[in-house]
């Protein structure tokens, strides 16, 4: 799991677990999580991520409509949600383009894997913050969307508060 900003800076990256292991798992018991509830708890009412289908929403965590008709407030969110997670997608490429050894799998015990995709998440953003190009045409191409909206089963009130916020916005395409 990554999350990164508009600057392709990666703020949080989980490698704990194997690429098996499905998003909303990972997200579920990550400290990003954590911290993100706990800033809705104390009041913060800004703070967004946008994450993809496999994901399930929440107030601080949007996700896309399923299925939305064409042209509907749902079918203009979610194009407008697309065009924002395209820098996590972006950045992914990046990374795995500038740390090539992450395009396959890390032959280790998992806590060294953590250990060097750590390494290679604070090396990535010191070669954003000195602006250290990445040449584009190496990068792999991103993944596609085709996994279904899992919705967490832990907090339906986050959940409908979500769905709330998410509808909100989608009024005032």
């Amino acid at each position: 799991m990554i999350i990164c900003d508009g600057d392709m800076k990666i703020r949080a990256v989980d490698a704990r677990y194997p690429g098996s292991s499905h998003d909303s798992f990972v997200w579920n018991i990550s400290r990003a999580r954590n911290y993100f509830v706990q800033m809705y708890e104390s009041g913060d009412r800004t703070s967004k991520l946008l994450g993809d289908c496999g994901y399930g929403i929440e107030p601080f965590l949007l996700t896309p409509y399923r299925d939305p008709h064409y042209n509907s407030q749902e079918y203009k969110f979610n194009l407008a949600h697309t065009s924002g997670r395209n820098i996590v997608e972006r950045t992914i490429g990046v990374f795995k383009g500038r740390f090539r050894c992450l395009l396959s799998t890390l032959h280790y015990r998992p806590e060294k894997v953590v250990k060097i995709v750590n390494v290679c998440a604070a090396l990535h953003n010191i070669c954003r913050n000195y602006k250290i190009e990445h040449n584009e045409d190496d990068q792999p191409a991103p993944s596609n969307d085709i996994e279904g909206n899992i919705e967490s089963p832990q907090n339906t009130t986050l959940q409908s508060e979500g769905r709330r916020i998410r509808d909100e916005i989608a009024n005032t395409l």
